[in-house]
């Protein structure tokens, strides 16, 4: 560390406070902030963030998974755990020796199709049956049975204590309602 200089005013006891580091006194002072926003000549709409297209305006609501998309996570589960036994596989059969190196091109075709199954359904079927169900929690529509058209009307069900005329009345109602 370089030694002070007695001879250098800063350091003199007699001149505390008289003295300074910087000549800020010197230095033209600054106005106030503006707090009016700046015309720019550019838009502000143009400037694009860095890491996309910034926060989200809309937030994605909750909604219950459909039947279709629990079956289709289901078979995806089965293709990774099966791409996982399949790896957990290969690694064995090179470490087992000599005799099982034929199986390893096979297990390795196994492993690719498992996981090129469980893309496929990630990135195609299962994410249009969540932006469908998506859509369908914004639109505050949930779909019923009745929505669903059926393919033909289940015959009214026999009870043990039901007679002829119960089964005739409940059959000119269904055609007096078509």
């Amino acid at each position: 560390m370089a030694t002070r200089s007695p001879h250098n005013d800063r350091y003199k006891t007699e001149l505390k406070g008289k003295t300074r580091k910087s000549a800020s006194s010197a230095k033209p002072k600054r106005d106030l902030a503006d707090l009016t926003p700046a015309s720019s000549t550019k838009k502000s709409a143009a400037k694009k963030s860095r890491w996309g297209r910034g926060p989200a305006t809309q937030t994605t609501p909750a909604f219950e998974p459909t039947e279709k998309m629990k079956q289709l996570r289901r078979i995806w589960w089965m293709l990774w755990t099966l791409s996982l036994v399949i790896a957990v596989g290969i690694i064995l059969l090179q470490k087992a020796g000599a005799s099982f190196q034929a199986y390893v091109p096979f297990a390795w075709g196994l492993w690719a199709a498992s996981m090129a199954g469980a893309f496929y359904l990630e990135f195609t079927p299962i994410r249009k049956a969540r932006m469908e169900a998506m859509e369908a929690a914004r639109s505050g529509h949930k779909k019923t049975k009745a929505d669903v058209p059926s393919k033909a009307k289940k015959a009214p069900a026999l009870s043990d204590n039901a007679t002829l005329d119960d089964v005739s009345e409940d059959a000119t109602s269904t055609l007096e309602d078509k």
